[in-house]
């Protein structure tokens, strides 16, 4: 065989080799139970009833060619300090402004962070016993909610009309309003278009429609992600984008273990 020939074949196998490379994503996730997204706590990621969202981006690894996964659990704020530094590729968030100098997320021709290819989109109601949603009816502000410190929803919540006692854990929170010491607490009341009773205690608790906050979760990436993978990172978006993610969550609301409101 000629040297140009050998050449040649080198190049065609380089190509060839490079072509079907499989790419690795690390994604770090909260190392909380947060029901219907993430399952079990700690730092393992359970092999069975992992969490909706978790199931979802195995199901992306199928749809992807040579796409995989590897999912890391740290504290949520750990988890967005090592994405800013890129040392995770990926993290599940909802948009911020602050958060777009250090995360990627899916753009539409407007330049506009295009919801329809969202990996949730979930709604969150107060939830309290009875005479609740008569309060709010009738404007009897303000009323008395229990809410987790750090949860995103906070921002949804009017500071005339809410007092606010942020406690350390959902349970904590829904603890308070069991005994009668505040009025209610958030739950997850929507799935896309569904109603649900996602949320702990929903045999004696009640959702007061409709949501006070929707909110968007996408698979947010790097910016050294995005620049060494642009093709992939579109590909991974627009495959969300037609999978039917409502089908998931409904699997976990309608089968719980536990639930709680998306932090991110």
């Amino acid at each position: 065989m000629s040297y140009m020939r050998l050449l040649a074949l080198l190049i065609v196998l380089l190509w060839s080799s490079s072509s079907y490379a499989t790419t690795f994503i690390t994604l770090c996730y909260e190392d909380k139970n947060i029901p219907p997204f993430f399952l079990g706590s700690g730092f393992e990621v359970p092999s069975h009833r992992p969490g909706a969202t978790i199931e979802i981006l195995r199901g992306l690894e199928s749809k992807v060619q040579n796409v995989r996964f590897n999912f890391v659990r740290k504290p949520w704020r750990r988890c967005l300090h090592d994405i800013q530094k890129n040392k995770v590729d990926a993290v599940v968030a909802s948009y911020r402004s602050e958060r777009a100098s250090f995360l990627n997320f899916p753009i539409n021709a407007q330049g506009d962070v295009d919801e329809s290819l969202a990996i949730s989109m979930l709604g969150t109601c107060l939830v309290g016993q009875q005479g609740l949603a008569q309060d709010v009816a009738n404007n009897n502000y303000p009323i008395s909610l229990a809410v987790p410190r750090g949860y995103a929803v906070l921002h949804a919540l009017h500071q005339d009309l809410y007092r606010v006692i942020q406690t350390d854990s959902q349970d904590d929170a829904y603890q308070l309003v069991l005994k009668g010491l505040v009025d209610g607490a958030l739950g997850l009341c929507q799935v896309y278009n569904e109603q649900v009773s996602g949320f702990p205690y929903s045999d004696a608790l009640e959702p007061v429609f409709p949501p006070i906050d929707i909110s968007y979760g996408y698979l947010a990436l790097s910016k050294a992600f995005l620049l060494q993978s642009p093709d992939v990172a579109q590909t991974l978006w627009q495959e969300l984008g037609v999978m039917p993610l409502h089908e998931y969550y409904l699997d976990y609301v309608n089968n719980p273990v536990n639930h709680k409101i998306p932090r991110y």
